[in-house]
């Protein structure tokens, strides 16, 4: 009996095969209904046996056997092109597929939660404060206390305004001021320590009561008693006697020199004033002035003055080599006094 068989090659073949040797050569790949299933197991089961029934069958029934001693050997004759070849009706095995259902695994979801992390607060650390004493311990020193000296008390001036104090020669002629100090003051010049006039003029100030004047007042140890003409010198003139006007032969002094600008009524002060006014003479009319004019006519220096008071400079009276200051203030009747004016009288 033939078997026609085409597998892999596509061509009619006959072979004389063992059982053993046809199950290796029989192709179960594209067997009709394999599966992916299935595929797996297509040398075993139903058709696997079936097939080599079939040709195990065939082969018994040629009679032959197969070299190795075991099964008949099936002789399968080549085909030819002109016999028309016989097939035989082989059982088609049915492969029922088996079914599968898929199944689904789901993930399962994680949802993020806060992770709260507990740190704990280290106790509060306390600040230590740093208080500081200080003890001041006084140690008593003895010092030398100086002896407290009168000073000069600004007031406000409303008495009489010194309108010219100047110096001119014995025959009344106004000498000018060479030029002014640092200060302003003008600055006149003697070429003798002696031998000139003294003077001074004012008029009323912001009182408007007439210029006092007492050039000496007689009340002695009173500090306040001071004349309305008051005339300083920052040096002593002469010999600078402080001695209260010892004008008169045969005791002639000078006078002591002061504070410059100190006015305050203390004693020395007021010996002071008392001794240099009681020099000057009173000139109530410009008629009978101490100065005259370039025509020789007896005037006041200041044609606004209303009163006039001068001294002469004698040797008493010499004023020291260099620069002294003279300082002069009126008061008026009603004891108020005005603003000191000052000069610079310059001997070599």
């Amino acid at each position: 009996m033939f078997l026609v068989l085409g597998a892999k090659t596509g061509k009619r073949q006959a072979w004389s095969l063992c059982p053993a040797e046809l199950e290796d050569q029989l192709d179960f790949t594209h067997l009709p209904g394999d599966s992916p299933h299935g595929m797996a197991d297509r040398r075993s089961g139903p058709l696997r046996s079936i097939a080599i029934l079939a040709v195990f069958s065939t082969a018994v029934l040629a009679g032959g056997g197969c070299s190795g001693g075991g099964a008949p050997a099936v002789q399968v004759p080549a085909a030819t092109p002109s016999v028309a070849p016989t097939s035989i009706a082989t059982p088609t095995p049915t492969v029922v597929p088996p079914s599968w259902t898929p199944t689904w695994t789901s993930t399962p979801e994680f949802t993020a939660s806060p992770t709260v992390t507990l740190t704990p607060t280290p106790p509060a650390i306390p600040t230590p404060t740093l208080t500081f004493t200080f003890t001041l311990t006084l140690t008593p020193t003895a010092t030398n206390t100086p002896e407290p000296r009168p000073t000069a008390t600004p007031t406000i001036a409303i008495g009489p305004i010194v309108t010219a104090l100047g110096i001119a020669d014995v025959g009344g002629q106004v000498n000018q001021p060479i030029g002014v100090d640092e200060s302003g003051r003008p600055i006149f010049a003697r070429s003798e320590e002696a031998g000139f006039i003294l003077f001074v003029e004012g008029r009323p100030g912001r009182s408007q009561l007439p210029i006092g004047t007492v050039v000496f007042n007689p009340k002695r140890n009173d500090p306040a008693a001071q004349p309305d003409l008051q005339v300083q010198v920052n040096r002593a003139l002469g010999d600078g006697s402080e001695s209260v006007c010892d004008a008169t032969y045969p005791r002639v002094g000078g006078v002591p020199g002061t504070i410059l600008g100190l006015f305050d009524t203390v004693q020395f002060v007021a010996d002071a004033l008392n001794d240099f006014g009681c020099r000057f003479r009173v000139f109530p009319e410009p008629d009978f002035a101490c100065t005259q004019d370039s025509g020789a006519n007896l005037v006041y220096q200041n044609p606004s003055s209303t009163v006039q008071f001068c001294t002469l400079i004698n040797d008493a009276l010499t004023f020291p080599p260099g620069d002294t200051i003279v300082t002069a203030r009126l008061r008026d009747i009603g004891g108020n006094a005005g603003e000191p004016a000052q000069i610079v009288v310059r001997v070599p």
